[in-house]
């Protein structure tokens, strides 16, 4: 199970008075601050129970042990913490709330983007050499997607972006290894997207992922990795910070690319500039 569908289990445990583990699972959501710093005899104790008691209850989340279980409070706290829109706010304070979720989603990312140069760099090679990119996307995020395949096509790559699972199983079938497939998605966890993902590793398609920096389906699908960090918890209502962070990520992958051969990108760029008068 991915993180996600853990703390949806968690979930529905503590609302089942007559599950096992319901006393537990209750404790662990109302304690979320303290849980990441409790040894598993003090969670037992603090639950009532026995070590051997908090054991079956990692067990049947399908976690390898209590650590697991740690790691997985800690995901649930960052999810939880996203740019909330309260009603009680003034304007300036919205205003002043919305620039600084951006700008601290913006620094984190850059901070996660120059310490993942050398992917960077082996991504552009592989694009480089592709002779066919297929871009993948859902929702508002194919916006972001298709801005990064028009740059794309202005110099010269065969690039395609789609934002269906139709016309995406019809692309993904199409690819070889000789193809690059970019995946483009905030949570990493869009089940559409990772069916087209298996589908490029069924066919050896090579595939780059741009996603936030948790453990999830598609980056452990990825043979190139770029993630992004963003203050938005995964089960948001409106995408916002993560935008700005995913059109940086792949704008930095275009600004990269147009640095290994600036002079001929630039020459196909003005040849393709259209003219506004």
């Amino acid at each position: 199970m991915t993180e996600k569908q853990i703390i949806r289990t968690i979930k529905k445990i503590s609302l089942d008075t007559d599950h096992r583990f319901c006393f537990i699972a209750n404790y662990v959501l109302s304690n979320l601050d303290s849980i990441e710093k409790m040894t598993i005899n003090q969670l037992a104790k603090a639950t009532y129970t026995s070590v051997a008691t908090i054991n079956r209850f990692v067990k049947f989340l399908n976690l390898d042990g209590y650590k697991e279980l740690v790691h997985i409070i800690k995901y649930f706290k960052n999810s939880l913490q996203g740019d909330q829109i309260t009603y009680s706010l003034t304007s300036n304070s919205l205003i002043l709330n919305a620039y600084n979720n951006i700008i601290s989603s913006l620094d984190e990312t850059s901070k996660l983007t120059i310490e993942q140069q050398d992917t960077i760099k082996n991504l552009i090679s592989k694009i480089k050499k592709a002779l066919k990119i297929a871009v993948f996307a859902v929702g508002g995020t194919f916006n972001i997607a298709k801005d990064f395949q028009q740059k794309l096509l202005r110099i010269g790559f065969n690039i395609t972006a789609v934002n269906d699972f139709h016309n995406g199983y019809l692309l993904a079938n199409q690819l070889n290894n000789n193809d690059l497939a970019i995946f483009v998605s905030y949570s990493g966890e869009t089940l559409d997207l990772i069916k087209l993902a298996q589908v490029c590793t069924k066919n050896n398609v090579q595939i780059a992922v741009v996603c936030k920096a948790t453990n999830n389906t598609l980056s452990n699908l990825s043979n190139y990795l770029i993630n992004i960090s963003s203050n938005e918890k995964i089960d948001r209502l409106v995408s916002t910070t993560s935008r700005f962070s995913l059109l940086f990520a792949l704008d930095l992958i275009y600004i990269f690319l147009l640095s290994t051969d600036l002079k001929n990108y630039t020459e196909l760029l003005e040849k393709t500039m259209i003219s506004k008068f």
